[in-house]
């Protein structure tokens, strides 16, 4: 047979790419605010053949006849690598040079760079094949063009927008951005209306399991899995649930904290809403922590709480450097700190608190001996600091003397100031009792009968951890009471 010539007359429209356009046209199916998914049409599928037209010569006239033809795809244009697999058609016809056919070499032969077609003909009547030359290039369609940076691999079901390669084994669809290091770079989801709501959803076996989405209207995204079960709201923070067992669950953490909670212009942690009342505001169940179930560190808190509440606390063993209960004045003086104070009466408890508060005045050794305190500070019940915006209440320590009628701190076991009788003989470890004197403290007197030193049974105070220092009213005292 003599050499024969094959000219390509069109452009080949590569299956991948009608079925990308074909994508590209399919609209998402909508999901509704109840989670239901909107009917959506079914379409068909896109096959992977593509029509060649070609011109064949035979001596420099056109060929007629019937005509056998091998097709095969190279990655190059000179020998390189087959890619699929060889194309026989016989017969095919051919008139007066001209020729078409339909070519289908499978999935995954294109997407992967550029492919040249090799083709070998002979008379249908048989004889030996001959290879024509070149290889044709196989050049996109126009519209193509336009995608230069997308990669399909239909025999590993990949496809990639600025790469060609997975970055795991599983990954079917990816995207990478070339740019400077602090560089955005990803993709967008859009809607055409300002108001949409763009989403990014999770299926299995073709049914919706979940989305994440954001509200175009208030701005809000959510994140969506049987329930809203988080939000991140327009005005900023973040919110979690509803749950049926634990809103938020942190385990395994590999740093130092489970949670650190920086600065904050209110509250760090606010558990609750009036007037709804859980169980527990803070449980922390055995065996709890190595060392600390809970540690209030309130450098700035200026002799305040670290931790307030009305209600009992129930504790396996107790550890700190003074115990104080609040009381309400009374009596004619008012009080101020280092006072021991006597008990008179009691009244009402703190708002919101079930105790009954005692009643207290300055103690002295004649009328009034029943000492249960020390003053520690004023206190008030008023807007807590930092809290008016939401007439938050508290009880918190104020300056100055407290008079009848107002609330005091009492130091009842610990360490504290105590004021002491004026040219009172006191040294370190001596036992203290209430003085002649409103609201101060001497030492137990003692006396030696028959050789043996006996004291007074006047109520202690407190033990002495130091001797008064001149111009110095109160000495350091460990009160305990009895």
């Amino acid at each position: 047979m003599k050499r024969k010539r094959v000219y390509l007359v069109i452009g080949i429209l590569l299956s991948v790419l009608v079925v990308f356009f074909a994508l590209l046209r399919a609209k998402p199916s909508p999901i509704a605010a109840d989670g239901m998914s909107q009917p959506q049409a079914v379409l068909a599928p896109v096959d992977t053949g593509f029509t060649y037209q070609g011109y064949l010569d035979n001596g420099g006239n056109p060929a007629n006849g019937l005509y056998d033809f091998e097709f095969r795809l190279f990655d190059a244009g000179a020998a390189g690598s087959q890619v699929g697999s060889t194309l026989t058609l016989s017969p095919v016809s051919v008139f007066d040079g001209l020729f078409s056919v339909e070519l289908n070499f499978g999935q995954g032969v294109f997407g992967g760079g550029a492919r040249w077609l090799e083709i070998r003909v002979r008379p249908f009547s048989g004889g030996a094949y001959t290879t024509l030359s070149p290889r044709q290039e196989l050049t996109p369609a126009p519209s193509a063009l336009s995608l230069p940076n997308l990669y399909a691999n239909e025999s590993s079901n990949f496809v990639g927008v600025g790469r060609d390669f997975r970055i795991s084994g599983n990954e079917v669809f990816g995207v990478r951005y070339t740019g400077a290091a602090n560089d955005y770079g990803g993709m967008y989801v859009e809607t055409s209306h300002v108001n949409g709501w763009p989403f990014y959803g999770y299926a299995t076996n073709g049914s919706f399991r979940a989305w994440t989405y954001y509200n175009g209207t208030n701005g809000d995204w959510y994140l969506y899995n049987a329930g809203i079960r988080l939000a991140v709201p327009n005005e900023g923070g973040l919110r979690i649930g509803p749950s049926a067992d634990y809103s938020l669950v942190i385990s395994n953490t590999t740093g130092s904290d489970g949670v650190r909670i920086y600065d904050t212009a209110d509250d760090a942690i606010q558990i609750g809403s009036d007037p709804n009342y859980s169980n527990y505001g803070v449980y922390i169940p055995s065996p709890g922590v190595a060392n600390y179930g809970l540690w209030p560190n309130t450098a700035d808190a200026s002799g305040e709480w670290a931790l307030f509440t009305v209600d009992n606390i129930e504790a396996g063993n107790v550890v700190a450097n003074s115990y104080s209960v609040v009381a309400q004045v009374t009596g004619p003086n008012p009080l101020t700190a280092g006072d021991v104070v006597a008990v008179t009466g009691v009244t009402d408890p703190i708002p919101g608190g079930t105790v009954p508060l005692p009643l207290v005045r300055t103690a002295n050794e004649v009328a009034f001996t029943g000492a249960i305190g020390v003053v520690a500070s004023r206190m008030v019940w008023g807007i807590a600091p930092g809290k008016e915006a939401e007439d938050e209440m508290s009880m918190h320590s104020v300056a100055g003397p407290a008079h009848p009628g107002d609330y005091v701190s009492l130091v009842v076991y610990g360490i504290t100031e105590v004021k002491v009788e004026p040219g009172a003989s006191i040294t370190a470890g001596d036992r203290l009792t209430i003085a002649a004197a409103f609201g101060q403290v001497r030492a137990l007197q003692t006396r030696t009968v028959e050789g043996m030193v006996v004291t007074e049974g006047a109520q202690v105070v407190g033990i002495a951890l130091a001797a008064p220092t001149e111009g110095q009213a109160t000495v350091p005292v460990f009160v305990t009471l009895r």
